[in-house]
């Protein structure tokens, strides 16, 4: 019999194969297997094991890996993400803005800070936007909604960075404004900092003055 350690039950036959797919999913994150190494393995288990019923059910290939992996546990990370995030004394935001099938926006946000977990500055993926259509008011609004949604303290974002720094200004302009209106209500003084004033790019413009 197959108990659940939680609550001393036996499983049913369903949650025995969730249970094996969710097994095979996180060896599959953790060992680095790619999702195409899975478009065989329903048939290759029913082979291997051909007296599992729980083997000949198992039915996660591909396309549902990967559903798993990015739907199942990417709260869990995003959490996970966000507490660390909320010890740093200040963060940076960095955003990218692409264009995917036919005229849809693609806006990837990462975040750079100092982690405590890590004992260094890192640099993390946080989650990506979907967008019909990619003005300064669009993207400022997603931004700026992302962050208070996490509880993300506007007062301690220091920088916003891009890859083009001809692109976005205006959006740029709108998250200053909220930036030195959070700084402004949290010190009470009204000549508050904003963002740091350095090129948009951040890590191209570092690297280049330490070359030179």
């Amino acid at each position: 019999m197959v108990l659940n350690n939680s609550t001393d039950r036996a499983l049913t036959h369903e949650e025995k194969i969730t249970r094996a797919e969710c097994y095979r999913a996180m060896a599959a994150a953790q060992l680095g297997f790619s999702y195409d190494s899975s478009k065989n393995i329903p048939e290759l288990f029913a082979s291997m094991f051909p007296d599992s019923k729980v083997a000949a059910d198992y039915a996660m290939k591909d396309r549902k890996l990967s559903y798993v992996v990015s739907h199942g546990t990417g709260s869990f990370f995003i959490r996970e993400l966000i507490k660390d995030v909320l010890k740093a004394p200040a963060y940076l935001l960095l955003f990218d803005e692409t264009t995917i099938v036919g005229v849809r926006k693609q806006l990837d946000l990462h975040i750079r800070y100092w982690s405590e977990y890590q004992q260094g500055v890192v640099t993390r993926y946080w989650k990506s936007i979907m967008l019909v259509h990619a003005t300064a008011d669009i993207i400022s609004h997603h931004l700026l909604d992302s962050l208070k949604s996490e509880g993300l303290d506007l007062s301690k974002l220091l920088h916003l960075g891009r890859d083009n720094p001809n692109v976005n200004k205006a959006a740029d302009a709108m998250i200053e404004k909220e930036v030195r209106s959070a700084q402004e209500k949290k010190t009470g003084n009204s000549s508050s900092n904003g963002l740091l004033p350095i090129e948009p790019c951040p890590l191209h413009i570092i690297h280049t003055a330490f070359k030179r």
